[in-house]
């Protein structure tokens, strides 16, 4: 009789703590399907589609790093595709880097496109060189690149292939034309980084004195590459760097010269233009000069600090100011809600694809009230392509052409 009895009770609290789990249980699985909803995994060929059919196209390039991966998070659905550049590519074709987890976790979160750089680190030509002539170190890259695009649910991929030997050329057009019939036949797109040019002659003879100005830039074949790549981004920035003295990072009347060189030889649907979101502090003590990458947090602290009223430059259409700390004189020019409006104005007036913006983190919040861009107006872009055949023709100034000579890792 009392084992019956203490049967019954245990059988008692049995059912009284399944009455309690079964609803807690069903609870957790609303609040799992829920979560699932709100991270949905989309597939290859829906993101596919948004890039292709995204007008403008926003691309972010990220570093990974903390400032980055918080603008990451609270601005993604502003964002066509994230561009982490985190791959770099060994002179036999292996590829070293991965993207940051944090970051591509927040991207799959948020349904973003994930398309990671595969760059020469430090941008060394000696690596680029043994790439392009060897066609086994060639497959291999391509290999790898749709290895980690599948296991990661990539979109694609950018070259940032920089410093090529400008006798390379036809080499490096053929790569990227087998590179991207590969990403196709996976169903994803690669797209390909441009150092800004003005013009095909290679060496300047307008210029004797500066044999290799424009060397960084005459690897590519602007017309061939944009008949192989989905798009292209004109990496319209690094104007004056820390190679060169102080002045404006994407100055207007430049940004406008190297539009046009490219508007000529790629269809506006596939050009990108590169906006900059850093400035750039330079400081000069006698005949010494270096220089400092600056985001828009600290470029403001300088001016409340100092007390500063910025200048702006009516030819460049940038914003600056100058400051003295004890001997050195310190100059900084930098990008702001005005300067930015200038360069998104041509994306729209001139029917391009969209912008890629360098580097996530760096920008002010002003600049996220202008990345919604206007149609365009009749007309507009015909008058800029009307001029576009004049690209090149005459002297650059040595100071306008400083970006088409210096290295683009200086930003």
């Amino acid at each position: 009789m009392a084992r019956r009895k203490k049967f019954v009770r245990c059988l008692t609290a049995c059912v009284a703590l399944l009455a309690v789990a079964l609803p807690l249980g069903a609870a957790k699985k609303r609040v799992a399907r829920k979560a699932r909803a709100k991270t949905k995994t989309f597939t290859l060929a829906e993101m596919r589609r948004r890039v292709l059919e995204a007008r403008p196209l926003a691309v972010y390039y990220s570093i990974g790093d903390s400032r980055g991966l918080k603008s990451l998070a609270a601005h993604a659905s502003r964002m066509t595709v994230i561009a982490p550049q985190c791959y770099w590519v060994e002179s036999d074709g292996v590829i070293q880097g991965e993207v940051p987890p944090e970051l591509l976790e927040i991207a799959r979160r948020k349904g973003l496109p994930v398309m990671p750089l595969v760059f020469n680190r430090g941008f060394n030509r000696e690596t680029i060189t043994a790439l392009l002539h060897s066609p086994e170190a060639q497959r291999r890259l391509v290999s790898y690149m749709a290895y980690h695009a599948a296991k990661e649910n990539l979109v694609g991929f950018q070259f940032d292939l920089e410093n090529i030997d400008p006798a390379d050329q036809s080499l490096f057009t053929a790569f990227v034309k087998a590179a991207a019939a590969r990403m196709h036949e996976d169903g994803r797109l690669l797209s390909v980084a441009l150092v800004p040019k003005f013009s095909d002659q290679f060496p300047r003879p307008d210029l004797p004195d500066h044999p290799t100005l424009g060397e960084w830039a005459a690897g590519y074949d602007y017309h061939a590459l944009g008949e192989s790549a989905d798009f292209l981004t004109l990496m319209t920035y690094d104007h004056f760097n820390r190679s060169t003295a102080a002045g404006p990072i994407a100055g207007y009347e430049w940004v406008k010269k190297a539009l046009a060189y490219a508007e000529a030889r790629i269809p506006p649907e596939k050009l990108l233009l590169g906006i900059a979101l850093y400035g750039r502090e330079w400081s000069e003590l006698g005949v010494s000069t270096f220089s400092r990458s600056l985001n828009a947090q600290e470029v403001r602290e300088l001016r409340i600090g100092w007390k500063i009223k910025p200048q702006w430059d009516d030819r460049w259409r940038s914003p600056w100011f100058q400051y003295r700390r004890g001997r050195v004189t310190r100059t900084v020019w930098f990008e702001n809600s005005r300067s930015w409006r200038e360069k998104l104005n041509l994306v729209r007036d001139d029917h391009l694809r969209g912008f890629a913006a360098w580097r996530l983190g760096f920008e002010g919040p002003s600049f996220w009230s202008l990345t919604a861009i206007r149609p365009a107006r009749p007309g507009k872009r015909a008058i800029r392509r009307a001029g576009a055949s004049n690209a090149g023709k005459g002297s650059v100034a040595k100071k306008e052409s400083s970006k088409e000579g210096a290295p683009a890792n200086s930003r």
